[in-house]
C-alpha cells in the first residue's frame, strides 16, 4: 500500500506543480501595445484676412510664389528705358501697382536705377539688407498717409541661373489690420527654381499677357516704364 501511494503523491505534486507554472505565466507581464501615431492632417495654407493660398509659377523665368487663391496674376513685358538692356517683365499681383514684382535680366542690371527710386521716396526709407531663401535683397521701407511702402531689390549675384534677378514691391494700407504681414508672408514664399526641376515644382502657370497700358514717359528710373 505504501509503494501504491508513491505515485499517486507524485502525481498530486505534479499537477500542483504544473497548475502553478501555467497561472504564474498567465499573471506575469505581457508585451507592451506598440502604440498608433495619428499624424495630423497638414492645414491648408493662409494669411491673416482668411485667404487660402496657392502655388504659382513662373518657368521661363524660373521663380514661384504663394498667392491668395482669389487673386488674378498675370505677367507682361514692360517697354525698357533708353538707357536699359535686356528684358524687363512685370507681374501684377494686386493691381494698379498695389503689389507686383519686375524681373529683369541681371546682366544688365538696373538694380542700382531701382534703388535710387525707393530711396527717393518721402519719408527716406528705412534700408536694410535681407536674405529670403537664399535671394539677397537691399529692403526699403517707407510709411506715410496709412501706407506703407515695401520694396526688395534682388542682388544680381543672387540671380537665378537663367541670369533673371527680381524687385517685389507692395504698398500696404495700415489700417487694414495685417495687410503688411500678409504681403510679407506672400514675399516669404517667393523662392528660384532650376531649369531641371520646373516641370516638378508645384503650381499653376502665371499668365503672360501683352501690356495693357501704353509706355509712360514720366517713368523715374532706368528700368522699365509703366503707367
Amino acid at each position: 500500500m505504501k509503494y501504491c501511494a508513491i505515485p499517486l503523491v507524485l502525481l498530486i505534486v505534479l499537477s500542483i506543480f504544473f497548475t502553478g507554472c501555467t497561472q504564474s505565466s498567465g499573471t506575469g507581464p505581457g508585451t507592451p501595445a506598440v502604440p498608433v501615431t495619428t499624424l495630423p492632417t497638414p492645414e491648408p495654407e493662409t494669411i491673416h484676412q482668411g485667404s487660402l493660398l496657392r502655388d504659382i509659377k513662373d518657368s521661363s523665368h524660373l521663380f514661384s510664389l504663394q498667392v491668395p487663391i482669389e487673386w488674378n496674376v498675370n505677367t507682361y513685358r514692360l517697354k525698357n528705358a533708353d538707357t536699359s538692356e535686356g528684358f524687363i517683365y512685370q507681374t501684377d499681383l494686386v493691381a494698379d501697382n498695389v503689389f507686383y514684382i519686375d524681373t529683369y535680366t541681371a546682366a544688365h542690371s538696373p538694380d542700382p536705377a531701382y534703388g535710387n527710386q525707393f530711396r527717393n521716396w518721402s519719408p527716406a526709407p528705412t534700408e536694410t539688407t535681407v536674405k529670403i531663401n537664399g535671394i539677397t535683397y537691399d529692403r526699403f521701407e517707407s510709411t506715410s498717409h496709412k501706407k506703407t511702402s515695401v520694396a526688395y531689390v534682388a542682388d544680381k549675384s543672387s540671380a537665378n541661373e537663367r541670369g533673371y534677378a527680381s524687385v517685389i514691391v507692395f504698398t500696404a494700407n495700415t489700417t487694414k489690420g495685417f495687410e503688411k504681414e500678409d504681403f510679407e508672408k506672400i514675399v516669404a514664399s517667393f523662392r528660384y527654381f532650376s531649369g531641371s526641376n520646373a516641370g516638378s515644382v508645384p503650381g499653376e502657370e502665371i499668365t503672360l499677357t501683352n501690356p495693357p497700358f501704353k509706355p509712360s514717359s514720366s517713368c523715374s528710373c532706368n528700368c522699365g516704364c509703366r503707367s
